[in-house]
């Protein structure tokens, strides 16, 4: 997660597990939904998800917060 983002209420934690059924339409929506809820940008770091159960550092998911009301209708 990137250092800056400062976490207030209310916020969604929004998260795409990385597994081998993963498909684009997914990632496309993770990052659509990312964007227009306003809270990211190109040069931003992507939210990283680890496996807490593993000795080697294996990332499980992307991850970003939200703020509720501004996920567009639809979402």
């Amino acid at each position: 997660m990137a250092d800056d983002f400062e976490k207030t209420d209310p916020n969604l934690k929004v998260t795409l597990d990385l597994d081998d059924q993963l498909t684009w339409g997914e990632l496309i929506r993770f990052v659509n939904l990312a964007q227009s809820a306003g809270k990211v940008s190109p040069d931003q770091p992507v939210g990283m998800e680890y496996d807490p159960n593993d000795t080697h550092p294996v990332i499980t998911g992307l991850c970003v917060y939200l703020d509720a009301e501004n996920i567009p209708q639809g979402s």
